[in-house]
């Protein structure tokens, strides 16, 4: 690679040699130590290959040794180039200014990715890496490796592993979440915990595998109660607490809950459908200045757009600052319609499926649901309750109580 860099910075020429004596003349140069590559016979009396500008004026006393002549076929490099627009000096510094900027952008960060996060969102990751001064067209050379893995580790509870590097103009960063554990997370502190009542709900199950269980299957219990205690008692032979054992409580507790559902439907609804006129605009987008195509056509009274946008990327990794894409505006057509009790009856239930997706979603398996509908002048009221089966638990400190000294006389 730095080779042909090199031979494109000194020139090169693409000659033809011809004569009776073609070996001969061959051997000569290589003797002297002239360099040329790429040797093609045409015939058995002419042959092509290429030799370095420097080397053209030494074959001279080769050539009349030989009885061979040689022809120019081609000129390569940059001598060539700036000989040909040497008058034109506007574009050449135009040509340099690019490079220089090319190469000024080059040192600083133009995307970041963010790999590995499940539970952390991609803003909240951003966001952070902001607040610590790492921003979309910052020195690369400013940022700090070792100690931005160390901050995100210690900064950012989920996060158990973390990768920064740069490739190009690229800034990746890479983490790996911890699987939560209550058991995991809260003994490392030193604290131990209860399982309380994260809802108001009726006990459907509970498998104990650390603490002593307070409710058992049946139970109604209120949001706060304890479920399982991670304090369990040590007797003597008296029955007497002789000590308290506390380690942080871990089982899985089902309970049946019940959810609200609430929506309103105007039965007089203003719909927005696409005419299927359409335009398009193309921008392109140099850091914070935007250039638009004028709009050719007139605006549309309602209108929908959509932008896409793509980053200039050479090769892989080396992004630049510059955004090109197209925006396609639709006209929208608004129609106001009435809507039939069939019509809202089934928008509700598309809206109620949405919910119970939701809630699935959550972990909550759908027991049962009981939703009715009204109508109060033009709209329609839909309320109800959907009972589910979910986890219940959520972690809060034991209440450690104080050991009261047993007398051994008894």
């Amino acid at each position: 690679m730095i080779e042909r860099f090199l031979r494109f910075v000194n020139g090169s020429l693409l000659v033809c040699v011809c004569g009776s004596n073609i070996s001969r003349f061959l051997n000569l140069c290589a003797r002297h130590e002239i360099m040329f590559w790429k040797i093609q016979p045409d015939s058995p009396t002419q042959v092509s290959f290429y030799i370095r500008l420097q080397d053209l004026y030494e074959l001279r006393p080769y050539l009349r040794k030989t009885k061979t002549r040689i022809h120019i076929r081609k000129r390569i490099g940059f001598p060539f180039f700036w000989q040909k627009y040497r008058a034109r000096k506007l574009g050449i510094f135009v040509l340099l200014c690019v490079m220089a900027g090319v190469w000024v952008l080059s040192t600083r960060i133009w995307r970041i990715e963010i790999k590995g996060n499940s539970s952390l969102g991609e803003d909240a990751i951003l966001e952070y890496l902001s607040a610590h001064n790492v921003t979309y067209g910052m020195p690369a050379k400013e940022i700090d490796n070792d100690a931005l893995e160390l901050s995100l580790r210690q900064d950012l509870e989920p996060v158990i592993w973390a990768s920064v590097y740069e490739t190009g103009t690229r800034l990746v960063v890479q983490i790996q979440e911890k699987i939560s554990s209550h058991e995991e997370t809260k003994e490392a502190e030193g604290t131990c915990m209860d399982l309380a009542a994260s809802a108001d709900a009726t006990i459907a199950s509970v498998i104990t595998r650390s603490g002593l269980a307070k409710v058992k299957k049946g139970d109604k219990v209120k949001k706060g109660d304890v479920l399982v205690c991670g304090r369990q008692e040590i007797l003597d032979d008296n029955g007497k607490v002789r000590e308290y054992y506390y380690k942080s409580a871990d089982a899985d507790v089902y309970g049946y809950t019940m959810h609200p559902y609430e929506d309103w439907i105007s039965s007089k609804m203003t719909e927005k459908k696409e005419t299927g006129n359409k335009h398009k605009r193309y921008f392109l987008q140099v850091l914070n200045w935007r250039l638009v195509t004028p709009a050719l056509h007139a605006e549309y009274t309602s209108e929908r757009s959509v932008t896409d946008t793509r980053q200039f990327c050479l090769q892989d990794s080396f992004y630049l600052p510059v955004y090109f894409g197209e925006i396609t505006t639709s006209e929208l057509q608004e129609k106001t319609v009435m809507l039939t009790k069939e019509q809202v009856k089934q928008l509700a239930l598309t809206h109620f499926s949405q919910f119970l997706s939701e809630l699935e979603e959550n972990g909550v398996r759908i027991v049962d649901k009981n939703v009715m509908i009204e109508q109060i002048d033009q709209n329609y009221h839909i309320y109800g309750q959907v009972k589910g089966c979910e986890k219940i638990t959520t972690l809060v400190p034991t209440e450690r109580k104080r050991e009261e000294p047993v007398n051994e006389s008894e």
